[in-house]
């Protein structure tokens, strides 16, 4: 791991001790929720079980911000070295199992299919036509666009993070202040009152697949370099040419800030 996860370490593999033994979907689950920030290693664990479900492998690639990723791959580091690994992972044929349904991150009201997704399906594509697909490190596995699956996810009651203490714990210990929304999944054995009302939902509603603070964490940091940078500018008053570049950098920093808030989604 790198330097940034290093005091992770424990919490990581409480996770992966957690999830040792677990099914796919409860896997499937979890890796909806997980911090991108402080879960480096338990993705990374997640992603390369034998028995890992192609939705869980499209979830992470998608809410890795792919097309970015791609246009700047050395900016990214390790993240974009774990994205590249995936995609050779599913152009290899590794994820097999294709059972939970998937039809992208967030699809909209009224949407089968999250268009937002797709739209972003087709910049890669078009980014790949429109360079040389031997520079690039990877293109994209066309296995990864929704939809596909047949099924929502299964969990037990125990996997369930508004019902288990013990999860909460390890989510916290991971940068994570939420867990799975109930109504999104069907249990291993649903309570009679609930099998109408569940068998309503056909599919697993990707919307749980954010965690708030995760996807957070980049206005977080955009609003704690604008208010230490102008305070700065402020105490000491520099010369009018600072005024400037802070502005740009304002600027930039902040259309950065959006397209990965976007991409987080």
């Amino acid at each position: 791991m790198t330097d940034r996860f290093e005091s992770y370490d424990a919490e990581q593999r409480a996770m992966i001790d957690w999830l040792t033994g677990r099914s796919p979907d409860a896997r499937h689950a979890i890796a909806l929720e997980l911090n991108f920030d402080f879960a480096e290693d338990v993705f990374e664990w997640i992603l390369t079980q034998p028995d890992c479900d192609l939705a869980t492998a499209a979830s992470y690639f998608w809410r890795a911000g792919p097309l970015e990723r791609l246009e700047d791959p050395d900016f990214f580091g390790e993240e974009s070295l774990a994205l590249k690994r995936l995609v050779e992972r599913v152009n290899a044929g590794f994820y097999s199992r294709s059972e939970i349904f998937y039809r992208g991150q967030e699809p909209r009201s009224g949407e089968e299919v999250d268009s937002a997704t797709l739209q972003e399906a087709e910049m890669l594509r078009e980014f790949a036509r429109t360079h040389k697909a031997s520079d690039l490190p990877w293109t994209l596995p066309e296995a990864l666009v929704p939809p596909f699956g047949h099924r929502v996810v299964r969990i037990l009651e125990e996997e369930d993070f508004d019902k288990s203490e013990e999860l909460r714990i390890l989510f916290a210990g991971l940068g994570t202040g939420s867990g799975p929304a109930a109504e999104e999944f069907t249990w291993a054995k649903p309570s009679p009152g609930n099998i109408a009302r569940r068998a309503q939902s056909s599919v697993v509603g990707e919307g749980a697949a954010r965690s708030s603070r995760s996807n957070l964490t980049p206005l977080y940091l955009y609003i704690a370099f604008v208010v230490a940078g102008w305070g700065l500018v402020y105490v000491f008053e520099p010369p009018r040419l600072v005024y400037t570049v802070m502005i740009i950098c304002c600027i930039q920093f902040g259309i950065t800030t959006g397209i990965r808030l976007r991409s987080r989604k």
